[in-house]
């Protein structure tokens, strides 16, 4: 959702902060305990590049404040979130260890490019201006989406079906002029125009749907699904983004035998059901991907 953190999804770092109060305190130490494990491939270990099979670990750069992909539980200390979890299960199935280490997110590609770390996680977006500097091996989906009640009364599933509809949108995101030329697209087919609302942050958006002041709010589909999940029975994201974008593991440019591991590594996981099990216990199936690619944003 933001106007240019697509570091991130579209979300800014405001709105992840948001997320925290929109969610109230989300139940990290039920998270934290359901742990979800699989077993180490001696065929994928044996793809990791000599230096990190001996290191028997890999260093990985991530900013651990974005709610529900990588941030602190309660402790301020233990790192939880789908990342995190994602990173566990790679890491068994590589048979090493992947060590997570805080920093700011706009710093985290400099350091790869200074070969200060393997890889980052840190659900960033792939696209053609950061693979100049660095290489995704791509794992999840998100992008402009809908959060509706639950049941979907109003029956929207793109943006097309949003004219005439009340939209509660959050201050200075791009999900802004998705609803100004879906509102335009309206009247240029004879259907009433978006009634856009405007508001100051997540929190209010939320508070729009759920008094009824807005019949949906426009919101990244990661935003929403975690929101749905913490107001179990209220809310829900109905269907995938309209304007998908990749997260990607990150690594500096060069690193071909670390990227074709780790892509093995995460379809392994796809294939054995265990990345279905990640999302779903973050509530983030929503952005589930079938193929594991490298390079595949925007």
């Amino acid at each position: 959702m933001s106007n240019e953190r697509l570091g991130r999804a579209r979300l800014a770092s405001g709105t992840a902060a948001a997320l925290f109060l929109v969610g109230s305190m989300l139940a990290g130490a039920a998270h934290a305990d359901s742990a979800i494990s699989t077993k180490t491939d001696p065929k994928l270990n044996a793809m990791l590049p000599a230096k990190l099979k001996e290191a028997g670990k890999i260093k990985v750069a991530s900013n651990v404040e974005y709610p529900p992909f990588e941030y602190y539980d309660t402790d301020n200390t233990t790192i939880i979130g789908l990342d995190k979890d994602l990173a566990e299960a790679v890491g068994q199935k590589l048979g090493v260890k992947l060590e997570f280490e805080n920093m700011s997110f706009d710093a985290i590609i400099p350091a790869l490019a200074a070969k200060r770390y393997d890889m980052a996680m840190s659900a960033m977006t792939d696209t053609d201006e950061r693979r100049k500097k660095v290489d995704f091996v791509d794992y999840f989906t998100s992008g402009g989406g809908f959060l509706v009640k639950q049941g979907n009364p109003k029956n929207i599933h793109s943006l097309a079906d949003i004219c005439g509809i009340n939209v509660a949108i959050d201050k200075g995101t791009t999900e802004i002029d998705d609803a100004k030329k879906a509102s335009d697209d309206c009247v240029k087919a004879g259907k009433p125009e978006v009634s856009a609302k405007i508001l100051p942050g997540t929190s209010q958006i939320v508070l729009a749907l759920q008094a009824g002041r807005a019949d949906v709010a426009m919101i990244d589909t990661a935003a929403g699904a975690y929101i749905a999940q913490q107001h179990k029975g209220t809310f829900e994201v109905p269907g995938a983004s309209y304007a998908p974008r990749r997260y990607g593991l990150v690594l500096p440019k060069g690193s071909d035998e670390l990227a074709k591991a780790l892509q093995a590594s995460v379809q392994a996981l796809i294939d054995d059901g265990t990345y279905g099990k990640i999302l779903a216990k973050w509530g983030q199936e929503v952005g589930a991907i079938k193929k594991a690619t490298i390079n595949d944003g925007e």
